[in-house]
């Protein structure tokens, strides 16, 4: 999973200069698209957990998407 959580950074930054140069459909898109792909970083670190025995999928999702306040 951590090999996977860079895209997450990535997506999250460009949301950050979306929103700085007032593409603000973008910004909306990459929101979405973060937590897509979260869900999939997740999806995939569960299939993965279910053979190593592990089930802690805490800290997939970035502090920015929990903490914004969504309309």
């Amino acid at each position: 999973m951590l090999s996977q959580e860079w895209m997450l950074d990535l997506i999250t930054d460009l949301r950050g200069v979306a929103e700085k140069q007032a593409m603000f459909q973008l910004a909306e898109q990459l929101d979405d698209t973060l937590l897509i792909a979260a869900r999939e970083i997740r999806q995939t670190a569960a299939c993965q957990d279910v053979t190593s025995g592990e089930d802690d999928l805490a800290g997939v999702f970035p502090r920015t998407v929990a903490e914004r306040d969504r309309p």
